[in-house]
């Protein structure tokens, strides 16, 4: 878990979360008909909902575009999507003024170069544990988790803890879905 002050968890309000090597493993599986195959974590999944029961907005950046992130994204209700950008800061700034906050109300998640001027840029930049040297060395915090493997789940929960609203949203959240009668899933 990451420790983090209430006063920096009550600020964020987006969580911007780079695709490749942070909600995945890094692997890349090509099938024999050009078919690419990625792996989420679930409790990444989860931890994303919870997010949103807490009235957070997630987003999804990466440089890559790919269908299956797409699809991903739909499936959690992320509506912010960015695809296919190498520049990421300018993106992180437009997903911030599009919510009308400044990125001192943004956590960003990454785990490689790429992802190293928004990490220093905004209010809470996360490093997933097998990030890049570089990435490490910038982050404001790195996951006990590697990428792909609940890392995104444990910055998620880390805020919502500091903020003292992980009980409430845990509850709502198995509540609304059904769960704490029996009859949904979380």
């Amino acid at each position: 878990m990451i420790a983090l002050d209430r006063d920096m968890a009550s600020r964020i309000r987006l969580i911007v979360v780079d695709v490749d090597g942070t909600m995945t493993d890094g692997s890349l599986v090509i099938g024999s008909g050009g078919e690419e195959i990625k792996s989420f974590s679930v409790r990444d999944g989860i931890g994303i909902k919870f997010a949103q029961e807490a009235g957070l907005e997630v987003a999804l950046l990466s440089g890559r575009r790919s269908a299956i992130v797409e699809k991903r994204a739909e499936m959690l209700g992320i509506k912010l999507v960015r695809l296919g950008y190498d520049m990421k800061l300018p993106v992180v700034e437009e997903l911030a003024g599009s919510l009308g906050v400044g990125l001192d109300a943004v956590a960003y998640i990454g785990d490689d170069v790429v992802d190293l001027v928004p990490i220093r840029k905004v209010a809470l930049g996360v490093a997933v544990a097998d990030a890049a040297e570089d990435i490490l060395a910038a982050a404001d915090a790195v996951a006990e988790a590697p990428g792909g493997h609940g890392a995104v789940r444990e910055v998620i929960e880390s805020i919502l803890r500091a903020r003292g609203d992980w009980d409430e949203v845990v509850t709502s959240y198995l509540t609304r879905s059904g769960a704490l009668k029996g009859g949904g899933t979380a």
